[in-house]
């Protein structure tokens, strides 16, 4: 039984095999893909609470451009569904950010160890939104909330100007401090001075909105520091082995193998050079960019 392994291309329905590898190429590759593959399994997390925060900003939008464009003056009387539909995609949100952050936690201890620097670092990144951003430990307590008392009290009011040529409306999604207080008690000693300090009503979107910023930058603060080096290292040297540029993004490219057995049979491999996956990384940048 013999079997070669060679770099090759699908091009339409046929497989082009373009070079013959050897052992160290052939692992090297593998283990490129393999940081890859890691990067995009955590990255899919992100996507998961940028995903549901897009859902609660289209939810408003959406809201808000149905209200714009209704004929009447005053506006129908929508509290249940729209109330609905922003509680819904906001408890989806803060589920989605507290996975995320459970997930890193595991994962981090589970490949560095609970007493690693790479742990600390992680544990000083969260401590330090905690500390700085009333946003983010406000929206981790409100998690425990909804579990002891049910949605959070949220009120909302719109308006519309009807005296422009293009229909435009605004709205005003804030939380009701007081019901928040009275309704639960275990605050905490930080969280609670401030959530008293806080108006009547304060701001629901500047606080979801920072609260997000605060998920990415935690996330992203820890993988530059930890291991995004290999990840760009790895894009770099799998476009260089398949003679494209970083910023390929089809999945061509195989290794493939056709191991001849006994009979005259043939039995084939593929194993897919994963180069959709820089699109992610892409995004990645994106969003270093923009925090």
């Amino acid at each position: 039984m013999h079997s070669n392994i060679e770099l090759a291309r699908v091009e339409r329905d046929s497989i082009k095999a373009l070079r013959r590898l050897n052992e160290s190429e052939v692992q090297e590759i593998r283990d490129c893909n393999k940081d890859i593959f890691d990067f995009n399994r955590h990255f899919k997390l992100v996507e998961y609470v940028l995903y549901n925060f897009a859902c609660f900003k289209a939810c408003i939008e959406n809201n808000l451009q149905s209200f714009a464009t209704q004929t009447d003056t005053i506006g129908r009387y929508d509290l249940d569904s729209f109330g609905h539909e922003v509680n819904i995609t906001l408890l989806n949100l803060m589920m989605s950010a507290r996975t995320f952050l459970d997930h890193m936690e595991t994962s981090i201890k589970r490949e560095h160890g609970k007493e690693s620097s790479e742990f600390n670092f992680f544990k000083s990144l969260t401590a330090k939104e905690f500390d700085d951003k009333f946003s983010y430990k406000f929206m981790y307590k409100l998690r425990n909330y909804v579990q002891h008392c049910g949605m959070p009290p949220l009120s909302y009011s719109k308006t519309k100007t009807l005296d422009s040529e293009a229909p435009f409306a605004t709205l005003e999604l804030q939380f009701n401090r007081d019901a928040l207080l009275s309704e639960y008690d275990e605050w905490g000693a930080i969280v609670k001075p401030e959530l008293e300090a806080q108006e009547g009503q304060f701001d629901a979107l500047f606080i979801v909105d920072e609260f997000i910023t605060s998920i990415l930058r935690i996330y992203i603060c820890f993988t530059d520091r930890a291991s995004f080096h290999k990840t760009q290292k790895a894009r770099e040297r799998i476009a260089e082995i398949i003679s494209q540029p970083v910023s390929y993004f089809d999945d061509d490219y195989c290794l493939f193998s056709a191991t001849e057995s006994e009979g005259g049979k043939f039995n084939f491999s593929m194993s897919w050079i994963p180069a959709s996956l820089f699109r992610k990384i892409e995004h990645y940048l994106k969003l270093r960019n923009e925090i």
